[in-house]
C-alpha cells in the first residue's frame, strides 16, 4: 500500500530475531520499532507495545494527523488513495469499535474486577492468581470512568493518542490496575476515548472487515471464497489472512485495486503501525 503520505513503523515482537526483518527498513517510507518489547497475547505488554512504539513515532517530530493500528495479518482493500482520501475527508473522526462493559461481553467485568497475572512469567502463577482471587477483594478501577470495549485496532488523531499517553503516564496507579487486567487491548483505548472530549467525534467503525461468528474468540481466516465480500466491503482493510492458507486470495485482491502491489510477505505474521502523514 505505498503512498507518499503513509510511512509504516513495524514493531517485531522482542522475541524474534530482529536481523530477520532489517531489509524492511529499505523500502521507503517504511520504519522498524527500535524500543521492542516482548508482547505477551491478552497480557499488558500488548498496549505497553503499542504505547512505545507511537511514543517513538511521536519523537522523531514528524506530524501525523492519524495513526493506524493494524495486524501483520491485515491487508488494505481498497486503494491507497481512496484510503487517503477518506482520512481526508473525515479528519478529527476517531475510527474504533467500542461497547459499553454492560453490553459488550459476558467477561467483560470479570477482566478488570479479578486479578489476572496474564503479563508475568513465573511458575504457578495461575494458581496463584486463583488464590488471589479467592482471598483478596474484587479489584476496583482508580479512576471514576465507564469501561468500553471492542476489537483492538483503530485509527485516531494524533491529539487523541496524546490524550491517552498522558493519561497512563501519568496515573501509576491506573497503570498498574490495567497490569493486573485481561486483554486490556481491547478495553483500553476504547474506554479512554469515550471518557474524553474525543468522545463527540468517536465514530463506532474501525475500518476492518471481519468473518467472525459470535460467541467465537477469534475472526475466521479470510480465503478466495470470501472475495467477493471483500472487493465490495465499504471498509478499507480486513482480516485475518494467512499466507500457508491461503496467499491467492490476496494476488485477486492486489488485482482487484488496480495492480497496486502491497508486500503481504513483508508484513505477515507481525504487529504493525501505519501512520498517514499529513495532508
Amino acid at each position: 500500500m505505498e503512498h507518499s503520505r503513509f510511512d509504516f513503523y513495524i514493531h517485531v515482537d522482542k522475541k524474534k530475531d530482529i536481523a530477520a526483518y532489517l531489509f524492511l527498513a529499505k523500502i521507503p517510507n517504511v520504519y522498524l520499532i527500535k524500543d521492542r518489547i516482548n508482547v505477551i497475547w491478552a497480557g499488558y505488554n500488548t498496549v505497553e507495545a503499542t504505547l512505545r512504539s507511537v511514543k517513538e513515532i511521536f519523537a522523531t517530530g514528524r506530524h501525523y494527523d492519524y495513526i493506524h493500528l493494524m495486524s501483520g495479518q491485515d491487508y488494505p482493500i481498497k486503494p491507497a488513495g481512496f484510503i487517503h482520501d477518506f482520512f481526508a475527508a473525515n479528519n478529527g473522526k476517531e475510527f474504533l469499535q467500542f461497547e459499553h462493559f454492560d453490553d459488550w461481553a459476558s467477561e467483560s467485568y470479570p477482566r478488570i474486577r479479578n486479578y489476572h497475572l496474564t503479563n508475568f512469567r513465573f511458575p504457578g502463577r495461575y494458581r496463584f492468581q486463583w488464590l488471589m482471587n479467592k482471598f483478596l477483594p474484587g479489584r476496583t478501577p482508580p479512576l471514576a470512568i465507564e469501561f468500553y470495549g471492542s476489537s483492538m485496532f483503530w485509527a485516531v488523531t494524533s491529539n487523541c493518542l496524546k490524550h491517552i499517553i498522558d493519561i497512563i503516564d501519568n496515573n501509576s496507579r491506573f497503570r498498574r490496575f490495567l497490569q493486573f487486567s485481561w486483554g486490556a487491548d481491547e478495553f483500553i483505548f476504547q474506554t479512554l476515548v469515550m471518557n474524553s472530549s474525543f468522545k463527540a467525534n468517536a465514530v463506532n467503525n474501525n475500518l476492518l472487515f471481519l468473518d467472525h461468528e459470535k460467541g467465537t474468540l477469534h475472526p475466521k481466516i479470510l480465503t478466495y471464497r470470501n472475495l467477493d465480500r471483500l472487493i465490495h466491503s465499504d471498509k478499507l482493510f480486513a482480516r485475518k489472512f494467512d499466507l500457508t492458507k491461503d496467499a491467492v486470495v490476496l494476488d485477486y485482491i492486489d488485482r482487484h485495486l488496480n495492480g497496486q502491489s502491497a508486500c503481504s510477505e513483508h508484513m505477515h505474521g507481525r504487529r504493525s503501525l501505519a501512520h498517514n502523514k499529513p495532508f
